[in-house]
């Protein structure tokens, strides 16, 4: 981890000289496979980890359909173990991406993001091991269990906990929310959107080594988050002319693609606050709302906070892996049989979890966020 963000001496050039962010992303564009290749190698650079893809050790079965011989069809679940990536979450990838590709004049004054809490990390660990940019400040909302600030604070970001109207805005807008005035320092800081197009091409790399590793894999399950990485790996391995459909998991408690694909727009959905505190919100982003409709995304497959828990014991009881509730929510929806059958591979997004929320889930319990 130490030495993310600080390239071999034989780097001899920038593979993304020609992609340069502007200092507030005013648009989102799917990624394409010669970006995402290109990302791939920088984050080798940069000591971003290419995570295990594991098989899990108990098949199960889709009930509800049968095969040819009149029999129940196997769901064969593999995990991509992305909460053993650095900071234990997938968003170091994009964060790396970033980073690595913006002008370094535009970091000089700090950076400052939206987040619920693996997005600032990664910018955070990313800012202790830049010299380029002096600190980083996060924008958590107020619906946020105190367990991500309280990590967040320990590893050297700035937090500021917004209501959560606020914070919506910064996402929604891509910009700070009106609670800071003009004259407010923060202004000046370099704003980095989770949804930006340098996050999603650095994001997707994942599909590429899932195909890599499982070139006949039939279905991916991820979370839904803002929509850049759902969206990205369906538009990647469209261009790689997979067969595998993607499928982004929601939690019961909020489920913005889910209304949005049922509405035909980014409508409002009912959304409270949960464990699964990773996912989730008032609605699709409107800027991702095309995006997400051409990449290819098959469908939001939604489970409950129960269901959740139970992938969560499932994963630690059988193979000691450690998850938090967004990402032991891929494994929830397989498990229900909604992704359908043959080879799914979970994407287990990150493995930060509270945890009294991991004790609570071991004893069967939904946890309860402290706020």
């Amino acid at each position: 981890m130490e030495a993310m963000l600080q390239p071999a001496a034989d780097m001899s050039s920038d593979p993304f000289a020609a992609f340069k962010p502007p200092q507030q992303d005013a648009s989102f564009n799917l990624p394409d496979l010669q970006q995402v290749q290109k990302a791939q190698a920088t984050l080798k650079e940069y000591d971003v980890r290419r995570t295990r893809l594991i098989r899990l050790n108990r098949p199960a079965y889709l009930m509800n359909n049968v095969d040819d011989c009149g029999g129940p069809q196997e769901i064969d679940i593999y995990l991509k173990l992305e909460n053993e990536q650095v900071c234990n979450t997938f968003k170091t990838r994009g964060a790396v991406n970033y980073v690595a590709s913006v002008d370094p004049q535009l970091l000089k004054n700090g950076i400052v993001t939206p987040s619920v809490g693996s997005f600032g990390q990664a910018l955070t660990t990313i800012m202790k091991n830049h010299d380029e940019i002096p600190h980083c400040t996060v924008l958590l909302p107020d619906q946020m269990d105190i367990y991500r600030g309280q990590l967040l604070e320990s590893m050297g970001a700035r937090v500021h906990k917004l209501p959560f109207h606020e914070w919506w805005y910064a996402l929604e807008q891509r910009r700070l929310p009106p609670m800071f005035p003009d004259t407010d320092p923060l202004h000046s800081a370099h704003f980095i959107h989770p949804a930006s197009s340098a996050c999603s091409i650095g994001d997707s790399t994942i599909a590429l080594e899932i195909v890599e590793e499982l070139p006949d894999v039939d279905a991916i399950v991820v979370p839904f988050c803002t929509g850049g990485f759902s969206a990205g790996v369906s538009h990647i391995l469209k261009q790689m002319n997979s067969k595998a459909k993607v499928f982004a998991a929601e939690v019961s408690s909020s489920t913005p693609l889910h209304t949005a694909l049922g509405a035909g727009n980014p409508s409002r959905c009912n959304h409270a606050p949960s464990f699964v505190d990773q996912i989730g919100g008032e609605n699709v982003l409107p800027f991702m709302w095309k995006p997400i409709q051409t990449s290819g995304l098959q469908d939001s497959l939604v489970v409950s906070q129960q269901e959740i828990v139970s992938a969560i014991q499932l994963m630690v009881n059988d193979l000691g892996v450690v998850a938090e509730g967004a990402g032991a929510t891929p494994l929830a929806a397989a498990l229900s049989g909604k992704a359908g059958a043959g080879k799914i591979c979970c994407v287990v997004t990150g493995g930060n979890i509270d945890p009294e929320f991991l004790t609570q889930a071991m004893h069967g319990q939904v946890p309860v966020p402290r706020f």
